[in-house]
């Protein structure tokens, strides 16, 4: 969002400045209509110092807006206006992306703006679910213990993606090192091998001509394999951008052996918490399944549910609708139409989160204890194929001499 300097007049004459930030001038006029000061002068600032690591994000951390969350949740406890709450919260806070989105916020609700509105902002972790949370708050009267809620859908959501993350680190580091030691030994040192070897009068071994073909190919020809490669992936993107049915990568995501289950499952925990979260809260079923069917990051599963809303608001029932979609487990179908006949909606979904998030912790233990010895059994024996290719005309020559 660009920053604007804003000029202020008191109803006593006197005249402040502030720097706020807004998606643009309109949107700034129209929250400061019914501010206690009057706006008079509206100016864009072209520049405006930030710190690298800030200038490609904007966006606010998990942790972060989790911690925000449980102060708001514990002063709304103690009886303090949602404003005044946010006020405090604001004056402790340090510069930052946070305390620049949330004094947009407060300036919006002293002009009168729903609290729900105000906090609409894709800054934000999960926007659209924190809006629908919020709005539920609003029309109960009981916004702290629906905070609450969420908080918990946060920081589950959150500790998923961290295990994910830090159980796949080692794995791709050992994998990404592995793919660049082998470059390096084919593209350098196997073509100066070569050289060497052009003055024996011996015959080369088929690995060893193998293995010297293939590095000076590779070293003749790498900058038009990598042009090649990045065509290749540009081109894919630009397939996907202009023909949004067309799904390519996303796609092959879900194919791929042991990977593929593992994103389902991780899509399915994702859905099941938020649809559950908001039906708590009070949200009917077809807007909270209009909510959460874009908690979809998967664009190939997407599209299978776009129209899953649509089915519902026409009276479908959520399980009938669910069972018509490929991707989606037959076991969470089952478990849904139970909690449609039972009445504990909510109860069924959360326990089918827990489900899948055991089941994707069990999977991912098991890969990490496979694929770590998988790739340095792989290395290695790489590493000894190209020994052998680079020595055994060196023992053959010596055997000759002999």
């Amino acid at each position: 969002m660009p920053y604007y300097t804003c000029t202020f007049v008191s109803d006593s004459g006197l005249i402040s400045k502030k720097v706020v930030f807004s998606e643009n001038k309109n949107e700034l006029w129209k929250n400061y209509t019914n501010a206690d000061e009057k706006l008079l002068f509206i100016r864009r600032v072209i520049f405006r110092y930030t710190p690298i690591f800030k200038i490609f994000s904007r966006k606010i951390g998990h942790f972060e807006f989790h911690l925000f969350n449980q102060k708001m949740i514990t002063l709304l406890r103690s009886g303090v206006t949602f404003i005044r709450a946010l006020e405090i919260v604001i004056a402790n806070l340090k510069k930052g992306n946070l305390k620049e989105i949330l004094s947009k916020c407060l300036a919006d609700l002293r002009n009168g703006i729903q609290i729900s509105d105000a906090f609409s902002t894709n800054a934000i972790p999960f926007p659209k679910i924190y809006r629908a949370s919020l709005l539920a708050g609003e029309r109960s009267g009981n916004i702290e213990s629906i905070l609450e809620r969420f908080n918990v859908y946060l920081g589950k959501i959150a500790n998923l993606r961290r295990r994910v993350i830090s159980s796949m680190t080692y794995p791709v580091i050992l994998f990404i090192f592995m793919i660049g030691l082998v470059m390096v030994i084919l593209v350098y040192a196997i073509p100066k091998f070569s050289s060497f070897y052009e003055d024996f009068d011996a015959s080369m071994p088929v690995m060893t001509t193998v293995l010297i073909s293939v590095g000076t190919f590779l070293k003749d020809n790498i900058l038009g394999i990598a042009i090649i490669i990045v065509l290749i992936i540009a081109g894919v993107k630009t397939v996907e951008k202009l023909y949004p049915h067309i799904v390519i990568v996303d796609y092959l995501k879900t194919k791929v052996p042991f990977i593929g289950i593992i994103v389902v499952e991780n899509a399915m925990t994702v859905f099941s918490r938020t649809l559950a979260i908001l039906i708590a809260g009070g949200i009917p079923v077809p807007e909270a399944v209009q909510i959460s069917v874009e908690t979809f990051n998967n664009r190939y599963f997407s599209l299978q549910v776009q129209d899953v809303p649509v089915k519902i608001k026409e009276g479908n029932l959520l399980s009938e609708v669910l069972a018509e979609v490929k991707f989606i487990p037959n076991v969470l179908v089952e478990v849904i139409r139970v909690g449609e006949s039972s009445g504990n909606l909510v109860g069924v979904l959360n326990e089918s989160a827990d489900s899948f998030e055991n089941s994707i912790d069990a999977k991912i233990s098991v890969l990490i204890s496979l694929i770590e010895p998988i790739l340095i059994v792989i290395l290695g024996l790489v590493i000894a194929f190209m020994l052998m290719a680079i020595y055994l005309p060196i023992f053959n020559t010596v055997n000759i001499v002999r």
